[in-house]
């Protein structure tokens, strides 16, 4: 018998799961529509309660717009329902409803504003378990390790329900963590998606949580996943996708770039994103002279992204670690680039090497190294051989490990046994 039978969570049960999210859906986290889609054909009853809706200019694709209908928000707040709902456990639960509160405000936090925050995330707590209610409930699932970890484990205690949570790479677990092995204590069970993740979050909250960890990695839903090829008489595409960020490392990218240009080459570099970085990747492609070589693209739908992917001649993304400690884990751009045969250039990091073996379907290079994120990119260009070999590899060692299919099915026999019942999901083989 597995843990999740154990604990009561077994094959006899039904009701639903309820996805507890911070601001859904977004571009940046199209992995979790692609598990909630995935659950639901599996037979699964999913529901989504996200704190914050995405902002009114957010390029949505279709699937996303019809997950967003059918999402309940927690803001902007309806002030009745929070005073009632935080009435009607502080009345009924007392004990349960003060407790809470006290034990996460007297927990160790790096600092009073966190510290705050936990407080605002407790109100969301009691405010969520009024909007989800306990009917037919069987679990809570939080995906990060941030606030709806937080709002998570608040209402399972007002509801008196188990919570389970979904950590991914990010800075809730790798820059100044907030009560991480209290969230992981009190869940039932955690899965995250990396082995690298889930050794660092061994190392952070004991061997006696450790045994609760699980790693799945994501799934892709490969039957749209269909290569393209790019104009033969089109200037060569180096592809970037994903959040302006420090630890994306496209300033890396900008630079060799130059380093590239400089030695003869014709290219463009597309970088596909929004982010806090956006000013100074701008000043630095002004610095640099590189406004015909290199572009930002702004944040673009996922169908727009996908089209990118099967016009591009590489996809590179030079991850690196913040000084921080903010670290990638394994980035969808790479997997879904991989998935159409396009080669894929990323850096020798942990996690990233259990996507990508060097030289068999794909190229690491050393993260911060300028000259050889240079090298890689020019021998991409030089190569169209390489480029064919790297990116059929590619695609197989995608069908091989990220199928949807098999890994939310993976997903849900690890948290929910049996919930899934003998539903399938459609095949989804590349062609």
């Amino acid at each position: 018998m597995n843990r999740a039978a154990r604990a009561g969570i077994g094959r006899d049960g039904g009701g639903r799961v309820v996805y507890v999210v911070g601001t859904f859906p977004l571009v940046t986290t199209t992995f979790i529509d692609r598990e909630i889609s995935a659950l639901r054909v599996l037979g699964v009853d999913v529901r989504i309660v996200a704190v914050r809706r995405p902002s009114p200019d957010a390029p949505l694709s279709n699937e996303q717009r019809e997950l967003a209908r059918g999402t309940s928000y927690l803001i902007p707040i309806a002030w009745r329902s929070l005073v009632a709902a935080h009435l009607r456990f502080l009345l009924s639960r007392p004990t349960v409803y003060v407790g809470t509160l006290a034990y996460l405000v007297s927990r160790p936090h790096p600092d009073l504003r966190l510290r705050a925050r936990t407080i605002l995330h407790f109100g969301e707590g009691v405010y969520a378990a009024h909007v989800v209610g306990d009917r037919d409930l069987r679990e809570l699932h939080a995906h990060f390790a941030d606030r709806a970890a937080t709002i998570a484990l608040v209402a399972s205690r007002m509801l008196r329900r188990p919570f389970s949570l979904s950590v991914h790479a990010g800075a809730d677990i790798f820059v100044r963590p907030v009560l991480l092995r209290e969230k992981f204590t009190a869940a039932r069970h955690v899965v995250t998606c990396t082995s690298h993740n889930k050794a660092h979050l061994a190392r952070l909250v004991g061997d006696d949580v450790d045994r609760k960890i699980s790693f799945v990695p994501h799934g892709l839903d490969l039957t749209s996943q269909r290569p393209g090829r790019p104009a033969a008489n089109d200037l060569p595409v180096v592809l970037a996708v994903g959040q302006l960020a420090e630890r994306k490392g496209f300033a890396d990218l900008v630079a060799a770039c130059d380093v590239v240009r400089n030695q003869g080459y014709r290219f463009v570099c597309r970088i596909i994103g929004s982010g806090p970085q956006r000013a100074e990747l701008d000043e630095l492609i002004a610095g640099l002279s590189l406004s015909d070589t290199v572009s930002l693209q702004g944040a673009l739908p996922h169908e727009a992204v996908v089209d990118h992917y099967r016009r591009a001649t590489m996809v590179v993304l030079p991850c690196v670690r913040t000084a921080e400690g903010d670290i990638d884990g394994i980035p969808n751009v790479l997997v879904e680039a991989m998935a159409l045969g396009v080669p894929v250039v990323s850096s020798d990091l942990p996690a990233l090497r259990e996507l990508i073996t060097n030289d068999v379907d794909g190229l690491l290079v050393p993260e911060g190294d300028v000259k050889r994120l240079a090298d890689a990119v020019r021998r991409l260009l030089d190569e169209p051989g390489l480029r064919q070999r790297l990116g059929a590899e590619a695609r197989r060692t995608v069908v091989e490990r990220f199928d949807l299919a098999q890994n939310v099915r993976t997903f849900a026999e690890t948290l929910w046994p049996g919930l899934a019942g003998a539903r399938t999901i459609p095949a989804r083989r590349l062609p």
